[in-house]
């Protein structure tokens, strides 16, 4: 059985355009084209996973399957060094031609999803699957620093109206207090600023543990098409994977919907699914 892939043709765009800057001067491609095969879309898997699981924004492979085409000389060039670049959600070439030293020209991106061999799959989220022994640590995890947060939150508001109150005495009364208002109003604000330091970071803590828990549980990345039937109402949601972030107990997921015609509409939407037992 012979496997039809598919031929992908970009467009190619200079990477330096200040003129102002002396670059040597040289032909460059017009066109790009590569076949998108099973081992390109094995490699492409595998860097998403390093991607996620190392924190990286992109990965860079030297490549010497693409074929570049030159408008000026209407024919393919085959001596050009060549990169394949991945992120999460899209693909890109770049390429170096003598004299220069790096890459001076790159195709435009084009989205993963665009690349499927067929239908684009769409994963479906299993809410079984939160009860595995590793779900249950993550969202255990989850949940006592959403405490912290929560504690974090109240002593940071709690605050403020200390501070109002402080403010609202010092222009009131005339008696000496034996208060230095100021150094008192400097010292609260530190604690503020503080206090909303470490709010932050619990937050990226958060968030970054809810998107291990999407990745480990339900397989799904940034950039997959994922859907989800509401155990509530049985209403179906499908979109795009684009963020996730936990707010009281709730796992959000949001991105761009997926229609009924199996394309990407303009409109966000998002799935809520609860973790574990409110308190």
């Amino acid at each position: 059985m012979t496997t039809k892939n598919n031929i992908i043709c970009l467009g190619v765009n200079e990477l330096y355009q200040d003129k102002d800057v002396q670059q040597p001067i040289t032909t460059q491609p017009s066109l790009c084209f590569f076949e998108f095969t099973e081992e390109l879309k094995d490699t492409i898997d595998k860097v998403k996973k390093l991607l996620f699981e190392q924190s990286f924004h992109e990965v860079t492979i030297q490549v010497f399957t693409v074929n570049w085409y030159f408008n000026l000389t209407n024919r393919y060039h085959h001596n050009v060094q060549s990169f394949l670049h991945i992120s999460q959600e899209s693909i890109y070439f770049s390429g170096i031609l003598s004299p220069y030293k790096k890459e001076h020209f790159s195709t435009a991106r084009i989205n993963i999803n665009q690349l499927s061999f067929n239908q684009i799959p769409i994963k479906e989220i299993d809410l079984n699957q939160l009860t595995i022994p590793l779900a249950i640590g993550l969202i255990n995890k989850i949940q006592n620093l959403s405490k912290l947060h929560l504690e974090q939150e109240e002593l940071y508001y709690g605050i403020d109206p200390i501070i109002t109150e402080l403010r609202e005495l010092d222009k009131k009364t005339a008696l000496d207090i034996h208060l230095d208002s100021e150094s008192q109003l400097d010292f609260l604000n530190k604690k503020a600023n503080e206090i909303y330091s470490k709010m932050e970071k619990i937050e990226g803590e958060v968030n970054l543990l809810a998107s291990q828990l999407v990745y480990q549980i339900f397989g799904i990345m940034k950039g997959d098409w994922i859907s989800y039937v509401d155990p509530i109402n049985d209403m179906l949601i499908q979109l795009q994977f684009e963020q996730c972030n936990v707010y009281n107990g709730i796992l959000n997921i949001t991105g761009p919907v997926v229609t009924k015609a199996g394309v990407l509409g303009k409109r966000e939407q998002y799935i809520n699914i609860k973790l574990g037992e409110s308190d």
